[in-house]
């Protein structure tokens, strides 16, 4: 039996989704292994046609649009084959997936079903009842969501550090190895897709795993880690465990992670400890400024807690770096000025990727969104091709304003052009529609790039 772990997109980092699974289809089955990650390798017929299995892995959106893409290849290679997606995207369009192009679809914690997957095809026995968290046409099981002892992942099977996205430290670039120190979340903010899928529940990832998974990214090269939790301190005492314990083994290593603003106000002073421990920036969901929308989106902070955030980040010495979702039926023009001035204000131009600017809110199926009474009145069909449900805005000028600041964000990311520069643009264009305003850039906009916050070279957007 061979099997095929494929990835087509995981935000310029090693797929750690190919690489844990490999770990235990090669400890617990006789069965052969083989990874191709196609964001940054080409698709590899040989592989394609040797394998029995092919496993595609889809944690994000775009992951699931270019994997269906990668599905019809393979079958059109090797039709006998049986294809299975796995990850959080996978449970989500279930349905769609097993009617078009999957044999099997596995959500939740995905190791265990993929192990006993492989065996039960190994055997010859098919996907019988018996396998928890695998469905199929014939049988539909939700998400697995049972606790796992983990080992670590096969990187050796991967593409090497090199190829994937570098730490731009303002003065050089340094590799980046990617892990998570728990899955799932304990939060269950409306538009995220974790929150169907999980319903709360988070799962911890065993620290000395994860200290033998680090120090074997250090043995590759890597220079900077980033843990990819959905929050870093959702699990706060593991957490702070396994930081401390991978500053202990390796003092120069720097890190990022992600966490809500809810928790850097909650852990003011957490923070300069964590900068001690290596920690550079912090990624956090601020979605918007809006306080009625971040109440509909269950988020849990405010605008207020926003300032107070980057205050305490900047205390720290930690760059906070913001994520958005720019446009939701509910942003108003106004709005969309509004975070554009204050990003302005707070000095944040080159913490906020441009693409955050052109974020569009995504309803997918199964999404918590569906039930909410101040979505219905702006929800249209589930788009198949698209993998979510339609909306309009009210407002015509915020959808035409959305495509257009997401070709200005995409024209500066081809043309690597400087943040500022491509702010400057997308606040002209938006205060161009409102009317009533003008705006005239400073002379000097520029900052040179060793003063600005270090990050990742490739842009965060799902």
């Amino acid at each position: 039996m061979r099997v095929l772990l494929v990835s087509c997109y995981e935000l310029g980092h090693q797929p750690l989704a190919l690489a844990g699974p490999a770990a235990h289809i090669l400890a617990e089955t006789p069965a052969a292994v083989e990874c191709l990650d196609l964001a940054v390798e080409p698709f590899d017929a040989g592989k394609v046609r040797r394998a029995n299995i092919v496993g595609i892995s889809v944690p994000m959106h775009t992951a699931l649009r270019l994997g269906v893409r990668a599905a019809a290849r393979v079958r059109s290679l090797n039709p006998t084959c049986h294809v299975c997606f796995y990850g959080l995207y996978a449970s989500l369009n279930r349905d769609y997936l097993l009617g078009h192009v999957a044999d099997s679809v596995i959500g939740g914690e995905y190791e265990r079903p993929l192990i006993n997957l492989v065996k039960s095809l190994s055997n010859n026995a098919g996907v019988t009842v018996d396998l928890e968290g695998v469905s199929t046409l014939a049988q539909q099981s939700g998400p697995f969501l049972g606790r796992q002892v983990f080992l670590p992942p096969t990187r050796s099977l991967l593409p090497p550090l090199e190829k994937y996205a570098r730490l731009d430290t303002g003065e050089g670039f340094k590799l980046v190895g990617y892990v998570e120190a728990t899955r799932g979340c304990v939060h269950t903010c409306l538009h995220c897709p974790i929150t169907p899928v999980y319903e709360g529940r988070l799962r911890v990832i065993q620290g000395d795993i994860l200290r033998r998974d680090i120090a074997d990214l250090v043995h590759l090269g890597a220079q900077h880690i980033t843990f990819g939790d959905p929050d870093f301190l959702n699990a706060i005492t593991h957490s702070l465990r396994v930081a401390r314990q991978l500053h202990e083994d390796f003092p120069d290593l720097t890190f990022d992670m992600t966490t809500k603003v809810e928790h850097i106000v909650k852990h003011p002073t957490l923070f300069e400890a964590l900068r001690e421990l290596g920690c550079i920036f912090v990624v956090s969901a601020v979605e918007s400024l809006n306080d009625r929308i971040l109440q509909y989106l269950k988020k849990g902070h405010t605008r207020d807690d926003i300032v107070a955030a980057l205050e305490i980040t900047r205390q720290a010495g930690i760059a906070l770096r913001p994520s958005l979702v720019s446009f939701t039926p509910w942003t108003t023009l106004e709005d969309y000025i509004d975070v554009l001035d204050f990003v302005e204000e707070h000095g944040l131009i080159y913490h906020v990727d441009p693409v955050q600017y052109s974020i569009r809110l995504l309803v997918p199926p199964g999404s918590s969104l569906l039930d909410a009474p101040q979505m219905k009145p702006f929800l249209g069909v589930l788009n198949p091709e698209t993998f979510s449900y339609e909306w309009k805005h009210p407002d015509p000028r915020l959808d035409a304003l959305q495509e257009a600041v997401g070709a200005i964000a995409e024209a500066a990311t081809r043309s690597k052009e400087d943040p500022a520069l491509t702010f400057d643009k997308i606040r002209a264009l938006a205060l161009s529609l409102n009317g009533n305003r003008s705006f005239s850039p400073p002379a000097v906009r520029k900052i040179p790039r060793a003063a600005r916050p270090a990050q990742l070279t490739e842009s965060w957007f799902c």
